[in-house]
């Protein structure tokens, strides 16, 4: 046992290591190209002026991001929930998976960017226009992973329970439920990275606050570098969020 914790423990200290090694490689090139060649500072500002921003402006930053981590937050558990709702009666009724299953393919195939303009015309530019583009953006992935992950259940322990005269609750909850979690949180994880992108991309439309709102004013103004220092929490807020829900699975799914 204590063999596979060390093996465990030096696999993710070489994981770390190679991830800190291919960042130093890749912002000391970056930083050099930009310094001993033509290319303005305005269209690509090297990694030395975007840490400069995170120094000088973090709280400027960091209530910005505060902003867009409720907003994404609270979008992803409600389009997560809606579409682990709407999965399960679809394992009901195939009647109700043959009639709304069609809207929902059809409203991922539109464009977020198409989306997000009506969305903040119906819910203002406050906060809950973007809770609900990211709930939209986040309802498909989870809906999509859960509707397999259910279906996918083996149909001998379905017969088994069924033989036992197991209710259809009885079979969903003790056996198709978690057979589908695997499933089920790859859908989640996936959904928690677009949770981030919806709440963006609603900023972008309209907002006085976000992380989106601070990339399109300092687009607008040339802070290139306070620009790439946005995305680079854009980034960040999406991969704590993807972090957070493969803790949870690793919880949840243990026998993984």
């Amino acid at each position: 046992m204590n063999m596979k914790r060390n093996h465990v423990a030096d696999d993710r200290i070489a994981k770390l290591l190679a991830f800190v090694v291919m960042s130093a490689v890749f912002f000391i090139t970056w930083e050099s190209i930009v310094r001993f060649s033509s290319i303005s500072f305005l269209i690509v500002p090297p990694p030395s002026a975007v840490l400069r921003v995170f120094m000088t402006r973090g709280d400027y930053l960091f209530n910005n991001a505060a902003q867009t981590v409720i907003e994404a937050a609270f979008g992803f558990l409600i389009g997560a929930s809606a579409g682990i709702l709407l999965a399960t009666l679809f394992i009901f009724s195939k009647i109700v998976e043959d009639a709304l299953y069609p809207y929902a393919i059809a409203l991922k195939a539109v464009p977020l960017v198409a989306i997000a303009p009506i969305v903040v015309t119906w819910f203002g530019t406050g906060i809950l226009s973007k809770i609900v583009l990211a709930a939209i953006i986040s309802f498909f992935p989870v809906l999509v992973n859960t509707v397999e992950g259910l279906k996918s259940t083996e149909p001998e322990p379905i017969a088994l329970f069924e033989s036992w005269s197991a209710s259809s609750w009885q079979v969903f909850t003790k056996l198709r439920l978690p057979y589908a979690l695997p499933s089920i949180f790859s859908g989640l994880k996936i959904a928690s990275s677009f949770a981030v992108i919806g709440a963006v991309v609603a900023e972008f439309i309209g907002a006085q606050a976000g992380i989106g709102h601070v990339i399109k004013s300092s687009t607008y103004f040339l802070s290139t570098d306070v620009t790439f220092a946005a995305i680079i929490v854009s980034a960040l807020i999406g991969i704590a969020f993807f972090a957070v829900v493969s803790i949870i699975e690793r919880k949840v799914v243990f026998w993984r």
